[in-house]
């Protein structure tokens, strides 16, 4: 699960940030501002998404451990009340 991922290894990084917030001196709030996609930005952003994708196995692997155990440990539990 290196390079494809849920989007593909093209498609990668369209979650990448292409604007940046730039205070306005003049108004309260925010105002933005598009930046390209240089390749330090572009190899932080894999960087990312590989963590990502990393926690979410992780995170989904738990998942499915919690749940056989509690099954199999409901199931022991009721067999030994009969």
């Amino acid at each position: 699960m290196a390079g494809g991922g849920l989007f593909g290894g093209a498609g990668a990084f369209w979650a990448t940030r292409a604007l940046e917030v730039v205070k306005r001196n003049d108004a309260p709030g925010l105002l933005w501002k598009r930046i390209k996609l240089t390749t330090t930005r572009k190899n932080n952003a894999k960087k990312r998404l590989k963590r990502l994708w990393q926690n979410e196995a992780v995170i989904r692997a738990c998942g499915q451990v919690e749940s056989s155990s509690t099954s199999n440990t409901a199931a022991t539990s009721a067999g030994k009340r009969q």
